[in-house]
């Protein structure tokens, strides 16, 4: 039985991306000003860097159900079951209207999968689930490498101002104020669907402290590891590189992506993120 992978927007795959591996891409919507847009499709990174700096506060939407039946029934005629992984269900009812949909459409056709992450995380996942369908790998045994990676693998990131994190709740106001006059930048993580903090640190340390982090448990073992940003330093992207080749451990495969809407509009500009599994 042929199995088909379905994501969303919120994997920062771009439609190019998507379309190369054959992954079906539900966007989440942006909402900027009076103007809403499809995540990725009709605002790309580029285009919403650009509105924040110039003093927009975009807010995003989760997919309507009709948006995932559209995709589901076109996919359907092309594979035999589907394989629906999306952005953690802690964070967003993305997850929630997948199921609607798939109930509505061919639930005994449509598996829903939380990957509980979000950005290079998800698509870490899905760019796995894509590779081991196209092997032709069992859909039990997709499952069970999904599962095995959520245990093992860490993500971790930094954003350049609280503000974007207090404004959507993530983080108490006087977190904010404390980290602004100290000049720091928070560390933090996704536990179990969840943002974390793990630590505020110095802004000439952040890529250090990112790869140490992610890396640092997976000492000695073949990695892959997912750079995401949302348009971060140059150099900072190079410091990571030039740390995780120095990190001890075996680099399978690495990334680099860009955040889309979804991420960015909670973390704000400067966000930058590494996600690393070790591979079985």
């Amino acid at each position: 039985m042929e199995l088909g992978i379905i994501t969303d927007s919120a994997s920062d795959l771009s439609p190019a991306a998507a379309g190369e591996l054959g992954v079906g891409l539900v966007p989440l919507y942006v909402q900027v000003g009076s103007a809403r847009y499809k995540d990725w499709r009709e605002l790309d990174p580029d285009g919403l860097y650009g509105q924040i700096r110039q003093g927009a506060h975009p807010s995003t939407e989760p997919p309507a159900v009709e948006d995932f039946i559209e995709v589901y029934e076109r996919y359907l005629r092309h594979y035999d079951r589907l394989l629906s992984i999306h952005l953690s269900g802690e964070t967003s009812l993305t997850v929630e209207r997948a199921r609607k949909a798939a109930d509505k459409v061919a639930p005994g056709r449509i598996r829903i999968f939380d990957s509980r992450t979000v950005s290079g995380g998800l698509s870490a996942l899905v760019y796995r689930a894509a590779e081991c369908a196209a092997m032709g790998w069992e859909e039990e045994a997709i499952v069970a490498e999904l599962r095995r990676i959520q245990r093992e693998d860490a993500i971790f990131f930094s954003v350049a101002s609280l503000e974007h994190l207090v404004r959507g709740g993530r983080l108490p106001r006087i977190g904010q104020a404390i980290g602004d006059l100290l000049g720091l930048r928070p560390i933090l993580t996704v536990q179990e669907g969840k943002i974390r903090t793990v630590r505020a640190v110095r802004e000439s340390t952040v890529a250090q402290n990112l790869v140490k982090q992610a890396l640092e448990p997976l000492k000695g073992r073949r990695v892959r590891v997912t750079v995401a940003h949302a348009d971060a330093p140059a150099e900072m992207l190079e410091e990571i590189k030039e740390l995780t080749n120095k990190a001890g451990v075996l680099l399978d495969k690495g990334r680099v992506i860009r955040m889309g809407s979804i991420v960015t509009a909670h973390t704000g500009l400067g966000t930058l993120g590494v996600h690393a599994y070790p591979v079985a």
